[in-house]
Order: structure tokens, then C-alpha cells, then sequence
């Protein structure tokens, strides 16, 4: 199906899409939307980029504006028609922003709340009508054991981030959310599907069909990826290299396993004359949140941070992702190169590799030329390039000796 008219969207969410040059479904829409607009449960799974926040928004504004005409509006304050769940509060704040985009047509109301926000912030939220209510989970099982708010009338949860929200230590407030809204269709999108999770989805009441898209568990065939050897002492010096190498004007994300790690980069980069914004969950949410705007906004060329910039942030002048150490969880890894090489963007990895990461490294390369990772599928790519430890060598050695040469990277005692 070639638009989005044919996937069963209303000719006004259509023209909504068109006004924002949207026109083409990507496969996970087209694969999808047909299941959402039916009614079923239903999880979808595809890579980092590849348009789920979209599928699921369509459906759910088109659903419940269907609701709206046939039983009147909402009237009733911290009332949801829908919830949806995310992980993170900058993943709240992007997702409202994507389904405020396709419901000014519908006249949907749409709030939101998250962990970190001030309890006065959230009463205000708390005293309006809404249609749609997107939500971290702890914040908002909160919510409901204290009584704030009510979710006996929703008719869609959305459970975003799958992988994240339904492992075992994060499961139990997704489960009350689900507990107390019975009558709720429950939707599941992530850009991998674990099989611990993928059997605990097989075992609900609802028994959800999962839709994996052909581009699940795969690497965007336009990344390149290099891993590069490194001791651990010497992080600083290769990284430093690798933006010298891209040029000024590439812009990308640094990411670190741990908090102190992360500020540890960030300082080391700093003193080596680069640019650099440093985001983790030990600053608090308010700083977090005018830090990655700020990045949004294109202060700084470089964002340090954690896995809390791994899921959701898209931006389009992003031009690399540089490990400073690869992460222990095979999902982890792959949202983190899905910031980079979205919607076909072209985009460089680069994995600085020490003794410690070598156990990592098998299922990385894999990733990178074709194989599987343990995600639960198989993990593919077209055109992605893996460098050998000898090349990336050789590369380094070669980017040291030209910006010695010229200058480019000034030395610090």
C-alpha cells in the first residue's frame, strides 16, 4: 500500500500528514496501522528511526476521535481515553509533541506527566479533561495508588519502549497501568523484542499478534561502523581524534555506561577543545531538560551522556555515535546506533574497543556484518562496513599523526 489512505487513515489525518510532507508510509506503518485501526492487539516491532511513534499516534487519535463521535467528548478531568507509557521523561515530552502534531484537526486533548516534574506541575495537569494521557509508568502507578487520577475509561495503552518498560526490574508499574484499565486494548512498540518479553507477551489474556517489520533487528544499511582498539587510559586521545577527523561541523552523541563515566568524557573532551553538553540521569530533570534542548537547538556539537539519550532523540544533523564503551545489553546497543542512519540518513559508528569490551565485541560485529544478535531475531545489514582491529589501528595512528602535524588537536600536560 503506497499511502496512507489505503492503510485505512481518515482523509483528515491524511491531509495532516501531507501538510507536513508526509506521504509514504514507512514498513512499519504500513504493517502496523491495518492492525491498530482494527481493533486488534497487536505489538510491532522495528529499528530505531523507522516510524513507530507515528504508527501508533495515527491509530490512536483515529480511534478515539471514532470514540468522541459516538459517545460525546470527554468531561471528566485526569479521565484518559488512552495512556501511553514511555520510559524516560524526554521520550514524555517528544511523544506528546508528535501526537499534539496530528490532533489539532481532531480537537484531541492531549497532557502529560513524568517522574521528576514538580507535584504542583503535575495537579495542574491533573485538573483538566483529557483524551490522551502519555506517561513514565512509576509516575503515573503513583498517580493511581493515591487516587489522582482514573483510568477505568481508557480504551488503548500504549506500551512504548517495549524492551525497556517490560523487563523484569520496570514490569511491575506497567502492570498495574494495564491492571486498571481492563477494558483497554493494549498496543506494543519496540525497536527490539527480547525473548523473555516476546513470552510474557504470549502468555496474556489478549494473546497479542507481533508484527515484526523487515527491518527489525537490523542496522540501517546506511551506517558505517568501525571498531577501533584502544586501552582504556587512552579513550580520551582516540575519541578526541575521531571528532578532529569528522570536522567541525559534525555533530553526534558520546556514549558512556555510567553516570561518573559520562562526566569523566564529557571533562576529558572539554580539555581537549571540544564542544561539549553533558546529560545524565544524576542531573536534575530540569537541567536535563535545557540541556538536551539546548542540543536540540544546536548549542554544542557533541552530546555526552548515557542510555538516557539511547531511545527516542531524533535529530537530523546527527552525523556519528561514538562508544566510549560499548554497552553490556545487546538492545542497548542498538538503540544507540538508531540515533544516527534514520530514515535513511547516512551515519557513522564508533566503537572504542578496550580488553574489557572484547566479550562484547563478537555480537557488535555480527550487528555489523550480518548475523544475530541476542535480541530474539536475527540482526542483518546491506551495506554496513566493519573495520578490522588492524585497520582501526592503522586509522588512528594516522588521524594522531595529521592533526599533530597540522596543529588541529591541542596538546595538554
Amino acid at each position: 500500500m503506497s499511502n496512507f489512505l489505503e492503510l485505512g487513515v481518515s482523509a483528515e489525518l491524511s491531509a495532516v500528514l501531507a501538510a507536513a510532507s508526509i506521504r509514504t508510509p514507512t514498513p512499519v506503518q504500513r504493517l502496523a496501522l491495518p492492525a491498530f485501526l482494527a481493533g486488534k492487539s497487536a505489538g510491532a516491532v522495528a529499528r530505531p528511526g523507522s516510524g513507530k511513534t507515528m504508527a501508533y499516534a495515527l491509530a490512536l487519535v483515529q480511534r478515539l476521535r471514532g470514540v468522541e463521535e459516538a459517545e460525546g467528548a470527554s468531561t471528566t478531568p485526569a479521565r484518559p481515553r488512552a495512556v501511553v507509557l514511555t520510559s524516560t521523561r524526554e521520550l514524555v515530552v517528544q511523544t506528546t509533541r508528535v501526537i499534539k502534531s496530528l490532533t489539532h484537526a481532531a480537537r484531541l486533548r492531549v497532557r502529560a506527566v513524568s517522574g521528576g516534574e514538580s507535584g504542583h506541575d503535575t495537579n495542574k495537569t491533573l485538573r483538566e479533561v483529557m483524551d490522551i494521557l502519555v506517561a513514565n509508568p512509576p509516575r503515573l502507578a503513583k498517580l493511581l495508588a493515591d487516587g489522582s487520577v482514573d483510568l477505568s475509561d481508557v480504551r488503548v495503552v500504549v506500551v512504548d519502549e517495549a524492551d525497556t518498560l517490560l523487563s523484569p526490574g520496570q514490569r511491575p508499574p506497567v502492570e498495574a497501568i494495564l491492571a486498571a484499565a481492563p477494558g483497554a486494548l493494549p498496543w506494543w512498540m519496540s525497536a527490539t523484542l527480547p525473548e523473555p518479553i516476546r513470552h510474557w507477551l504470549s502468555v496474556r489474556p489478549e494473546r497479542p499478534v507481533v508484527l515484526l517489520s523487515r527491518d527489525a533487528h537490523t542496522a540501517p544499511d546506511t551506517l558505517t561502523v568501525k571498531n577501533i582498539p584502544v586501552k582504556a587510559q587512552a579513550r580520551a586521545d582516540a575519541a578526541s581524534d575521531i571528532l578532529v577527523s569528522l570536522g567541525d561541523k559534525a555533530r553526534g552523541i558520546v556514549f558512556a555506561n555510567r553516570r561518573e563515566t559520562a562526566d569523566e568524557a564529557g571533562a576529558a573532551l572539554r580539555e581537549r577543545g571540544h564542544d561539549v553538553v553533558i546529560v545524565h540521569g544524576g542531573l536534575l530533570p530540569r537541567e536535563r531538560h535545557a540541556a538536551i534542548k539546548g542540543f536540540v537547538a544546536g548549542k554544542g556539537r557533541v552530546l555526552v551522556t548515557t542510555e538516557l539519550a539511547g531511545r527516542g532523540l531524533d535529530l537530523s544533523d546527527l552525523a556519528f555515535v561514538l562508544n566510549w564503551e560499548l554497552p553490556e545489553r545487546a538492545s542497548d546497543y542498538v538503540h544507540r546506533i538508531g540515533r544516527v542512519g534514520r530514515v535513511g540518513r547516512a551515519g557513522r559508528v564508533f566503537n572504542l574497543v578496550t580488553d574489557r569490551d572484547r566479550h562484547l565485541l563478537a555480537d557488535v560485529e555480527r550487528l555489523a556484518s550480518g548475523g544475530k544478535l541476542d535480541t530474539g531475531e536475527p540482526l542483518r545489514t546491506a551495506r554496513t562496513r566493519r573495520t578490522t582491529s588492524a585497520q582501526g589501528v592503522r586509522e588512528a595512528a594516522a588521524r594522531r599523526k595529521k592533526a599533530a602535524v597540522s596543529g588541529a588537536v591541542k596538546k595538554f600536560d
